[in-house]
């Protein structure tokens, strides 16, 4: 009987020893997992990093989405290659200019940086939206994040360059004194003869020059001032203040910022007089 209690008390103490170990484990366990939960620095380190590898995905799935929308809407007149040779391009300038653009060449018409600069991401945004007028249809429908697309894929495909993403060029308000009136009419009139505008776009605005030739020797015909179904860089008050600034490149339209430079409200008179020549 005396060696039946000890061999239990035994078994029992055993019993325990096994429990207060199995216990022991899991606290220490449920510690490293609780200490894991505690990020450090070098975790931190690689949340951030996934997240910038994350937008870089971003924008590699948009220049896959981009490549799709050239291949089905751009490609018939820019080309495989974006060198504005596809099969629909000679039809659309077969001895004059505009011809669609060779985007490898790097020259841009339609930009809000300083002549002989790269375009923004949004200036190549801006003309597949709007479009060129009898040469070129708007793509509005593709949305904000197919034109973006479509850009990104222009920028690495073939500019395979870093645009810009900030210009030179000031940009002021279209307020105060420099709003439209007869009397800021009369000062762009005077600038107008003043900048030798009328030397390409006649003394009425309705051009007719015919020995120009753009960067390609191709004929090129300033455009008609009254007509605004002519302004391939668009139409607005805005459109045509960042035309005068700007220039178009690759063509004898060059860019006047150096020109206003400390005083580009005036260039709204400017804007203005060439507005009042519509329908004349």
């Amino acid at each position: 009987m005396c060696t039946l209690i000890k061999t239990l008390k035994r078994i029992s103490l055993l019993c325990f020893t096994i429990v207060l170990m199995t216990s022991t484990a899991i606290r220490s366990q449920e510690m490293d997992h609780s200490s894991m939960g505690n990020p450090t620095d070098e975790t931190q380190d690689q949340d951030t990093m996934e997240k910038m590898n994350g937008n870089r995905d971003g924008d590699e799935m948009a220049v896959m989405k981009g490549k799709m929308i050239f291949s089905m809407s751009c490609v018939y007149c820019h080309g495989s290659r974006g060198e504005g040779d596809g099969a629909a391009s000679m039809f659309l300038g077969p001895y004059s200019h505009p011809r669609p653009n060779n985007f490898t060449s790097g020259i841009f018409k339609f930009r809000s940086t300083e002549s002989g600069e790269l375009p923004l991401l949004s200036d190549l945004m801006r003309t597949i939206r709007e479009g060129i007028p009898g040469y070129m249809p708007s793509f509005r429908n593709m949305g904000e994040e197919g034109l973006r697309a479509v850009a990104l894929y222009i920028a690495k495909a073939f500019i395979q360059a870093d645009l810009p993403t900030t210009t030179s060029i000031k940009y002021v308000k279209h307020v105060g004194p420099y709003i439209y009136s007869p009397q800021s009419v009369r000062r762009g009139e005077i600038l107008y003869g003043i900048m030798k505008c009328n030397e390409c776009h006649g003394a009425d605005g309705k051009a007719g020059r015919t020995d120009l030739r753009d960067e390609r020797k191709l004929m090129v015909h300033p455009i008609d001032l009254t007509r605004q179904e002519t302004f391939g860089n668009g139409t607005s008050h805005e459109d045509i203040y960042r035309t005068i600034m700007t220039g178009l490149d690759g063509t004898p339209m060059p860019g006047y910022s150096d020109l206003f430079k400390g005083e580009e409200d005036s260039a709204w008179d400017l804007v203005h007089y060439i507005l009042s020549l519509q329908g004349r």
